[in-house]
């Protein structure tokens, strides 16, 4: 009868720590919702432009397409991927906003030209990269934007290559880029490049528009601050923005991006707005004269009449908060690292699914210091039987990450060392008084 009394207890101290450590160690939990979001279909909305496309800028959820792959001219809207190569430049440190760039007699040239938009540029003079870019992007002056073409690369050819070596970083294959404005190279008098055909322009598809533009506001936002101006004053007069959305503030309010209009191209524009913080982008391409605006917002108006936004945020996680050991607080705070948007018909859910970087729980009880930022885990968006339609390179995932900071606290994990101390020389003292008996019976 000693002998199961030991026994017994031995086992019941044994049971007793490990059912003590283990909620220490795991918390499982998981968060499910329902179904999928397909895009507006092209009965819906009677778009008359040769390609367009709607899409999330947060998520790159395609909401409509109509041949959105399709390489068409995209003039002036050229100056989109001019102006990314330079904001990539001056994030890289490697120009900055005040460097001067000197006009060559050529540029002057073309800036005079009245056939074309442009403000007039003097041959020698020196402007700011910042004063060429507001005028690239704002009044969409031609010679601006291939002043900063020869500044950033040289000739056109050069800088044609920069464009498409950058695009192609992007995962935008389908696309044709011979310079930094976006005029046919018939009609850029003394920059023409010899080796091409008159007729020579730059394309792309629409949804590569879409992907760069995502990409532009995502990794450069300030440029929104630039295309929401309604205009530019330059030597005394005041130029006018081509995009006439600008101010518009029903259904979105409109702050961007930039139009292109030409003779092979049709009209052209890629617009963004928001509606209560949920980012639209938009582009049309080739649409009929004077209906580039009214498509735009014809697509606007039926996103928001017939679809709701879900935005992936802390709402998908099933608890906002993990517990902490030794940290200075009991708990810290989690959740998505960056929201995304979805869009979807009334009476739809998205479904989500939580997966931590431990062994698919939830968390594990983390130690600390935790660094703010620190990835947890990830939320993967999923769209029931069929797969949401997003743009290249987007993902149906969200980091999570530890929203706030929690230093180690001192005592406590002292403390801490001293209950784990206690407990092991608890159970040494079982061991030794087990095998104590064993040798008595023996």
């Amino acid at each position: 009868m000693k002998v199961k009394k030991h026994q017994v207890l031995t086992l019941s101290v044994l049971f007793s720590l490990i059912f003590l450590i283990i909620p220490l160690i795991f918390n499982p939990d998981t968060v499910t919702a329902s179904s999928r979001q397909p895009p507006i279909s092209q009965n819906e909305i009677n778009i008359s432009a040769k390609s367009a496309i709607a899409v999330d800028a947060t998520s790159g959820q395609i909401i409509y397409d109509k041949n959105v792959k399709q390489q068409l001219p995209i003039a002036s809207v050229s100056k989109l991927i001019t102006t990314y190569i330079v904001l990539n430049q001056i994030q890289a440190k490697k120009i900055s906003w005040d460097s001067k760039v000197k006009i060559s007699p050529k540029v002057a040239s073309l800036s005079q030209g009245s056939d074309f938009t442009n403000v007039p540029l003097q041959a020698g003079k020196s402007y700011t990269v910042k004063q060429l870019y507001d005028a690239s992007l704002i009044c969409s002056a031609n010679a601006a934007a291939m002043a900063l073409g020869e500044y950033l690369a040289g000739p056109n050819h050069d800088f044609g290559k920069m464009m498409s070596q950058e695009v192609n970083k992007l995962g935008i294959k389908n696309a044709q880029l011979y310079n930094a404005c976006g005029l046919a190279n018939s009609d850029l008098g003394a920059l023409k490049d010899p080796n091409l055909k008159d007729n020579a322009e730059n394309t792309m598809s629409a949804e590569g528009l879409a992907q760069l533009s995502q990409e532009l506001i995502t990794h450069h936002p300030e440029i929104l601050k630039t295309t929401s101006m309604t205009s530019l004053k330059w030597d005394g007069k005041v130029y006018k923005n081509t995009n006439l959305l600008l101010g518009q503030t029903h259904p979105f309010k409109i702050d961007g991006l930039k139009t292109g209009t030409s003779d092979t191209a049709g009209e052209n524009f890629v617009g963004t707005g928001t509606s209560n913080h949920d980012r639209i982008i938009t582009v049309v391409l080739g649409a009929p004269k004077d209906q580039r605006f009214t498509q735009t917002q014809l697509m606007l108006n039926q996103i928001s009449q017939n679809l709701f936004p879900t935005t992936i945020g802390a709402n998908v996680l099933p608890t906002k908060a993990v517990n902490v050991i030794n940290g200075v607080h009991k708990t810290t705070k989690i959740g998505p690292a960056s929201p995304k948007t979805y869009w979807l018909p009334q009476g739809e859910k998205i479904k989500t699914d939580f997966v931590s970087n431990h062994n698919s729980k939830i968390f594990k009880t983390p130690l600390a210091p935790i660094t703010k930022g620190e990835k947890v885990g990830t939320v993967n968006i999923k769209a029931g039987s069929d797969e949401l339609d997003l743009l290249s390179g987007s993902e149906t995932s969200v980091p999570v990450v530890y929203k706030v900071a929690n230093p180690v606290n001192v005592m406590k994990m002292i403390m801490g060392a001293l209950e784990l101390l206690v407990i092991l020389l608890l159970l040494i003292y079982l061991i030794f008084q087990i095998r104590k008996f064993n040798l008595r019976r023996h």
